[in-house]
């Protein structure tokens, strides 16, 4: 192959993954904006209802549209171009796929500017220290940095007040769950898989009020599992590639530690041994330890602004905070609903069918145990298998010692990491088991053409729009205070800073500063 067509090869290659950046973000923002678009009264439940299922109706009409137009493209475009259209196509489902949450959000918060929780909670400290820090005073560097950024930039560009800002970016970051985890996996799997994968075993850490942390955690496995693949394959890097491999992956670890830590402290014990163990040390020694060292220097360049305040000796926080999850039977890691009950019942955990493990633990254990089966070679059993195990031991050595220490120390956590490996190891192995099966049916000469990508994709976009929808009425106001949807009743009900209150908050019970009566 000619340098020029290795040239243009390259830059084919760069113009395919850029279009599905722009799909996948742009079709995420663009149906955000139509939802906007939706008048309701969200704090009452007919309303509710009724932005539910016009939400619904404009995902199945675009999903409609997208299935057909990707049939059609199949049938008159020539193969070499049909891989492109499925890329694209994943692309935009993707996009679609947390989109919808975020529209539910921005119909649960019509009327008000306030985001949800209205700066209470975390945010107080958060939007204290972003203050600070953009009017030039120093803060703890104890906490990633990227959220305080973001929301004072976003707020100096609008022109609005902070808590004003936050709402906007925690619209944008819940429609941006579905493509960080769709090209985040695409390092690894192809466009269908990573649909069918990483955008499904997402949808349970799918957090609006702060959707940060979790987007770290979607976008952070995908990447360690590329790390680990090239690690593995050192022997085979020139000193240059390695070099450059390396300082890459510091990079972008770097940037996810600085949008969230937590997560690498659950993973890192896992992670370590598994690079140990599996780095060519007899035949590539050298370009082994060229890609860990650039590795370990570019992320430490980019995350010491962060890094530093956690080696400090006064750069954690003393975590005392029990709440319901705190008091759970530790191995129950099927359900993650963050520090909110939301009427889970007087049982909690929910009592299963053998032996008190429930049907859906069963299937993430069968899951597990296929892709052991098939696959337990590959990289992606290997890093999501070590860090589901470090996470789990660190969960039950942290919660052996709140008794002693009387501190959680943040261990319910793991149960989002745990979760999220299970599902992504369930859906690898179903994965292996189809093209298993597919060999053994259709090998040789003889096999069958795989079925259109547009029809493939159906199923997937009828668990997004259940899923998207049963996460967003969640979120739907209500004033009981355990609820998630209380977070939106305060957005709705809490003046605003300068008195004010939002479109369908004086119905509800905000009394506006100016009309109260003065203390006796």
């Amino acid at each position: 192959m000619t340098a020029a067509r290795q040239k243009l090869t390259s830059a084919a290659r760069a113009g395919a993954i850029s279009a599905e950046v722009v799909v996948s973000v742009g079709v995420a923002f663009g149906f955000l904006a139509w939802s906007s678009t939706i008048d309701v009264d969200p704090m009452d439940r007919r309303g509710q209802v009724s932005g539910l299922a016009a939400l619904q109706f404009r995902f199945a009409v675009l999903a409609a549209v997208l299935v057909v137009a990707m049939l059609v493209a199949r049938r008159l475009l020539a193969p070499a171009h049909r891989y492109h259209v499925g890329r694209i196509g994943c692309a935009a489902v993707a996009g679609l796929a947390t989109s919808l949450v975020a529209g539910g959000i921005a119909v649960a918060l019509d009327g008000t500017r306030t985001s949800l929780w209205a700066g209470g909670g975390d945010y107080e400290w958060i939007l204290d220290w972003t203050a600070k820090l953009w009017a030039g005073q120093e803060i703890s560097d104890h906490y990633p940095p990227v959220v305080f950024w973001l929301i004072g930039a976003w707020g100096r560009l609008t022109g609005q007040e902070h808590l004003f800002a936050l709402k906007d970016l925690q619209l944008a970051g819940t429609a941006l769950f579905g493509p960080a985890a769709y090209l985040s996996w695409r390092l690894v799997l192809r466009p269908v898989w990573a649909v069918a994968i990483g955008v499904l075993a997402m949808l349970p850490l799918i957090e609006p009020v702060k959707p940060y942390p979790q987007i770290t955690l979607v976008m952070l496995l995908p990447v360690l599992v590329k790390f680990l693949s090239v690690l593995r394959s050192a022997d085979r890097l020139s000193p240059r590639r390695a070099l450059v491999s390396g300082l890459l992956a510091g990079v972008g670890f770097g940037l996810l530690f600085l949008l969230y830590s937590g997560w690498y402290v659950w993973c890192a014990g896992g992670m370590v041994l598994a690079c140990a163990f599996l780095a060519p040390w007899r035949r590539g020694w050298r370009p082994a330890l060229l890609l860990g060292g650039a590795a370990v220097a570019s992320f430490l360049a980019v995350g010491w602004v962060h890094l530093r305040g956690l080696l400090a000796p006064t750069g954690g926080t003393s975590d005392d905070y029990f709440y319901f999850d705190t008091d759970t039977e530790p191995t129950y890691i099927a359900m993650w609903r963050n520090d909110r009950p939301a009427d889970v019942g007087p049982v909690w955990p929910p009592i299963g069918e053998l032996g008190g493990v429930g049907v859906f633990t069963l299937l993430l254990a069968a899951g597990l145990g296929v892709a052991i089966v098939l696959g337990w070679r590959h990289s992606i059993v290997i890093a999501a298998g070590a860090c589901a195990t470090s996470a789990w031991f660190l969960r039950m050595w942290l919660a052996s010692e709140q008794w002693e220490t009387q501190t959680v120390r943040l261990y319910p956590r793991t149960t989002a990491v745990v979760l999220y490996c299970l599902l992504v190891l369930t859906g690898f192995g179903v994965m292996l088991a189809i093209r298993h099966w597919r060999r053994r049916l259709y090998g040789g000469e003889t096999r069958r053409p795989a079925a259109p990508v547009g029809l493939l994709l159906i199923p997937v976009l009828f668990v997004l729009a259940s899923a998207g929808s049963a996460t967003a009425n969640r979120y739907m106001p209500d004033e009981r205070v355990d609820h998630a949807g209380y977070f939106a009743w305060i957005a709705q009900t809490k003046p605003y800073p300068d008195g004010r209150c939002s479109r369908w908050g004086v119905a509800h019970g905000c009394v506006p500063r100016s009309e109260r009566q003065p203390a006796d």
